[in-house]
Protein backbone atom coordinates (compact mmCIF):
# COMPACT_ATOMS: atom_id res chain seq x y z
CA UNK A 1 0.00 0.00 0.00
CA UNK A 2 1.71 2.99 -0.85
CA UNK A 3 1.52 6.65 0.24
CA UNK A 4 0.28 7.86 -3.81
CA UNK A 5 -2.33 4.93 -3.95
CA UNK A 6 -3.92 6.14 -0.13
CA UNK A 7 -3.68 9.68 -1.92
CA UNK A 8 -5.71 8.64 -4.82
CA UNK A 9 -8.56 6.51 -3.04
CA UNK A 10 -8.94 9.91 -0.53
CA UNK A 11 -9.29 11.66 -3.73
CA UNK A 12 -11.66 9.25 -5.67
CA UNK A 13 -13.82 9.28 -2.17
CA UNK A 14 -13.70 13.00 -1.32
CA UNK A 15 -14.63 13.46 -5.43
CA UNK A 16 -17.74 10.99 -5.12
CA UNK A 17 -18.97 12.22 -2.05
CA UNK A 18 -18.84 16.32 -3.57
CA UNK A 19 -20.67 14.33 -6.54
CA UNK A 20 -23.45 12.20 -4.46
CA UNK A 21 -23.89 15.40 -2.58
CA UNK A 22 -24.32 17.75 -5.83
CA UNK A 23 -26.56 15.30 -7.13
CA UNK A 24 -28.94 15.60 -4.17
CA UNK A 25 -28.98 19.30 -4.16
CA UNK A 26 -29.80 19.18 -7.66
CA UNK A 27 -32.44 16.92 -7.23
CA UNK A 28 -34.46 18.81 -4.62
CA UNK A 29 -33.95 22.02 -6.96
CA UNK A 30 -35.70 20.23 -9.00
CA UNK A 31 -38.34 19.19 -6.81
CA UNK A 32 -38.87 22.34 -5.66
CA UNK A 33 -38.90 24.14 -8.97
CA UNK A 34 -41.71 22.11 -10.35
CA UNK A 35 -39.42 20.68 -13.02
CA UNK A 36 -39.87 16.59 -12.00
CA UNK A 37 -42.76 14.28 -13.42
CA UNK A 38 -44.94 13.67 -11.04
CA UNK A 39 -43.87 10.21 -9.93
CA UNK A 40 -40.11 11.65 -9.99
CA UNK A 41 -41.68 14.34 -7.65
CA UNK A 42 -43.64 11.49 -5.30
CA UNK A 43 -40.29 10.28 -4.89
CA UNK A 44 -38.80 13.39 -4.15
CA UNK A 45 -41.42 14.48 -1.56
CA UNK A 46 -41.10 11.29 0.44
CA UNK A 47 -37.29 11.35 0.98
CA UNK A 48 -36.68 14.83 1.58
CA UNK A 49 -39.66 15.02 4.30
CA UNK A 50 -38.10 14.72 6.98
CA UNK A 51 -34.53 15.96 6.16
CA UNK A 52 -36.53 19.14 5.54
CA UNK A 53 -39.13 19.18 8.53
CA UNK A 54 -36.64 21.24 10.92
CA UNK A 55 -37.02 23.73 8.06
CA UNK A 56 -40.77 23.53 8.35
CA UNK A 57 -40.71 23.71 11.82
CA UNK A 58 -38.67 27.09 11.89
CA UNK A 59 -40.43 28.82 9.51
CA UNK A 60 -43.84 28.09 10.81
CA UNK A 61 -43.18 27.44 14.32
CA UNK A 62 -45.09 30.66 15.36
CA UNK A 63 -48.08 30.06 13.41
CA UNK A 64 -47.73 26.08 12.78
CA UNK A 65 -51.87 26.15 12.71
CA UNK A 66 -54.77 28.81 12.15
CA UNK A 67 -58.09 28.77 12.73
CA UNK A 68 -60.06 30.39 9.68
CA UNK A 69 -63.42 29.65 11.27
CA UNK A 70 -65.14 28.27 14.28
CA UNK A 71 -64.87 24.88 12.91
CA UNK A 72 -61.74 24.61 10.78
CA UNK A 73 -57.83 25.11 11.56
CA UNK A 74 -55.10 24.79 8.52
CA UNK A 75 -51.96 24.28 8.91
CA UNK A 76 -48.36 22.11 9.04
CA UNK A 77 -47.92 18.18 9.26
CA UNK A 78 -48.23 17.24 13.34
CA UNK A 79 -45.38 14.96 14.04
CA UNK A 80 -45.52 12.16 16.63
CA UNK A 81 -42.30 13.36 18.14
CA UNK A 82 -44.05 17.15 19.00
CA UNK A 83 -47.02 18.00 21.09
CA UNK A 84 -49.11 18.46 18.16
CA UNK A 85 -52.04 16.29 18.57
CA UNK A 86 -52.46 17.06 22.69
CA UNK A 87 -52.95 20.78 21.38
CA UNK A 88 -55.19 20.04 18.80
CA UNK A 89 -56.76 17.56 20.77
CA UNK A 90 -57.60 20.50 23.62
CA UNK A 91 -58.55 23.29 20.85
CA UNK A 92 -61.93 21.02 20.20
CA UNK A 93 -59.73 19.01 17.07
CA UNK A 94 -61.54 15.62 16.72
CA UNK A 95 -61.37 15.17 12.85
CA UNK A 96 -57.64 15.60 10.73
CA UNK A 97 -57.95 16.37 6.92
CA UNK A 98 -54.11 15.13 5.50
CA UNK A 99 -53.91 16.23 1.93
CA UNK A 100 -50.04 14.59 2.51
CA UNK A 101 -48.61 11.55 -0.36
CA UNK A 102 -45.96 11.73 1.70
CA UNK A 103 -46.52 11.72 4.83
CA UNK A 104 -49.70 9.37 6.96
CA UNK A 105 -49.73 11.19 10.11
CA UNK A 106 -49.21 10.18 13.51
CA UNK A 107 -52.09 7.29 13.09
CA UNK A 108 -51.10 5.95 16.66
CA UNK A 109 -52.08 9.12 18.40
CA UNK A 110 -54.86 9.70 16.21
CA UNK A 111 -56.78 6.37 17.26
CA UNK A 112 -55.62 7.17 20.85
CA UNK A 113 -57.88 10.20 20.83
CA UNK A 114 -60.47 8.89 18.63
CA UNK A 115 -59.51 11.16 15.77
CA UNK A 116 -61.21 10.19 12.27
CA UNK A 117 -58.46 11.27 9.54
CA UNK A 118 -59.18 11.58 5.73
CA UNK A 119 -56.43 11.15 4.15
CA UNK A 120 -56.29 12.57 0.25
CA UNK A 121 -52.83 11.97 -1.21
CA UNK A 122 -51.61 14.37 -2.99
CA UNK A 123 -48.37 14.88 -4.32
CA UNK A 124 -46.37 17.65 -2.83
CA UNK A 125 -46.66 21.18 -5.57
CA UNK A 126 -49.76 19.47 -6.87
CA UNK A 127 -53.00 20.48 -6.63
CA UNK A 128 -55.60 18.44 -5.12
CA UNK A 129 -57.93 16.48 -7.48
CA UNK A 130 -61.59 17.77 -8.08
CA UNK A 131 -62.96 14.91 -6.30
CA UNK A 132 -60.26 15.21 -3.22
CA UNK A 133 -61.50 19.02 -3.14
CA UNK A 134 -65.13 17.92 -2.54
CA UNK A 135 -64.91 15.02 -0.96
CA UNK A 136 -62.92 17.19 2.01
CA UNK A 137 -65.14 19.63 2.14
CA UNK A 138 -68.16 17.31 2.21
CA UNK A 139 -65.99 15.66 5.30
CA UNK A 140 -65.46 19.02 6.97
CA UNK A 141 -69.62 19.75 6.81
CA UNK A 142 -70.24 16.59 8.06
CA UNK A 143 -68.20 17.07 11.05
CA UNK A 144 -69.23 20.32 11.96
CA UNK A 145 -73.10 19.25 11.69
CA UNK A 146 -72.00 17.01 14.62
CA UNK A 147 -69.80 19.93 16.37
CA UNK A 148 -66.42 18.48 15.42
CA UNK A 149 -63.28 20.76 14.87
CA UNK A 150 -61.05 19.87 11.95
CA UNK A 151 -57.65 20.60 11.17
CA UNK A 152 -56.39 20.16 7.11
CA UNK A 153 -52.94 19.82 6.60
CA UNK A 154 -50.15 19.00 3.78
CA UNK A 155 -46.49 19.53 4.87
CA UNK A 156 -46.30 23.41 5.34
CA UNK A 157 -49.80 24.70 5.49
CA UNK A 158 -49.91 26.87 2.63
CA UNK A 159 -50.47 25.11 -1.16
CA UNK A 160 -52.64 22.25 -0.87
CA UNK A 161 -54.51 22.00 2.46
CA UNK A 162 -54.97 25.83 1.86
CA UNK A 163 -56.73 24.94 -1.79
CA UNK A 164 -59.02 22.91 0.48
CA UNK A 165 -59.82 25.61 3.07
CA UNK A 166 -60.72 27.65 0.46
CA UNK A 167 -63.13 25.80 -1.12
CA UNK A 168 -64.69 25.61 2.06
CA UNK A 169 -64.69 29.13 2.46
CA UNK A 170 -66.44 29.23 -1.31
CA UNK A 171 -68.94 26.49 -0.32
CA UNK A 172 -69.85 27.64 3.21
CA UNK A 173 -69.73 31.36 3.49
CA UNK A 174 -70.74 31.89 -0.73
CA UNK A 175 -67.68 33.97 -0.92
CA UNK A 176 -65.77 34.55 -4.70
CA UNK A 177 -62.83 31.99 -5.07
CA UNK A 178 -60.83 35.65 -4.71
CA UNK A 179 -62.68 36.73 -1.85
CA UNK A 180 -61.59 33.64 -0.23
CA UNK A 181 -58.01 33.52 -1.12
CA UNK A 182 -57.98 37.34 0.50
CA UNK A 183 -59.43 36.03 3.43
CA UNK A 184 -56.76 33.48 3.85
CA UNK A 185 -54.16 36.01 3.07
CA UNK A 186 -55.46 37.94 5.80
CA UNK A 187 -54.97 34.85 8.04
CA UNK A 188 -51.92 32.68 6.94
CA UNK A 189 -49.57 33.12 4.78
CA UNK A 190 -50.19 30.56 1.79
CA UNK A 191 -49.78 30.48 -1.93
CA UNK A 192 -50.70 33.60 -3.39
CA UNK A 193 -52.58 32.65 -6.76
CA UNK A 194 -54.76 29.45 -4.86
CA UNK A 195 -57.85 30.68 -6.52
CA UNK A 196 -56.72 30.37 -9.75
CA UNK A 197 -55.86 27.02 -9.73
CA UNK A 198 -57.85 24.47 -12.61
CA UNK A 199 -59.36 21.87 -10.15
CA UNK A 200 -60.62 24.89 -7.15
CA UNK A 201 -61.77 26.54 -10.48
CA UNK A 202 -63.72 23.26 -11.32
CA UNK A 203 -64.70 23.19 -7.84
CA UNK A 204 -66.05 26.96 -7.98
CA UNK A 205 -67.78 26.48 -10.67
CA UNK A 206 -69.27 23.15 -10.45
CA UNK A 207 -70.80 24.09 -6.95
CA UNK A 208 -72.56 27.52 -9.17
CA UNK A 209 -74.04 25.54 -11.27
CA UNK A 210 -75.35 23.21 -8.62
CA UNK A 211 -76.89 26.26 -6.92
CA UNK A 212 -78.70 27.55 -10.30
CA UNK A 213 -79.84 24.04 -10.77
CA UNK A 214 -81.85 24.28 -7.50
CA UNK A 215 -82.75 27.89 -7.45
CA UNK A 216 -84.32 26.62 -11.12
CA UNK A 217 -86.16 23.86 -9.53
CA UNK A 218 -87.75 25.85 -6.83
CA UNK A 219 -88.97 28.29 -8.98
CA UNK A 220 -90.77 25.72 -11.52
CA UNK A 221 -92.29 24.18 -7.72
CA UNK A 222 -93.01 27.84 -6.64
CA UNK A 223 -94.84 28.23 -10.43
CA UNK A 224 -96.69 24.90 -10.18
CA UNK A 225 -97.70 25.36 -6.98
CA UNK A 226 -99.19 29.03 -7.63
CA UNK A 227 -100.97 27.34 -11.08
CA UNK A 228 -102.74 24.57 -8.68
CA UNK A 229 -103.76 27.06 -6.40
CA UNK A 230 -105.39 29.54 -8.98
Amino acid sequence: MTISWLISTLLYAVTSWQMWSLGVIMFYTAFQLHFLPERLARVAARLYFYPTWPLTYLSRRKNYWTLVDSHVFVGAAPMSFMPHVDALVSRGVRAVINLCDEYAGPEKQYRRHHIQQLRLPTVDHSEPSLAALEEAVAFIKSQKQQGVRTYVHCKGGTGRSAAVVLCWLVASREMTPREAQNYLNEKRHVRKFLYLQPNILAFCNKLLMNKRSIKEKNRKFSSHEEAKSM
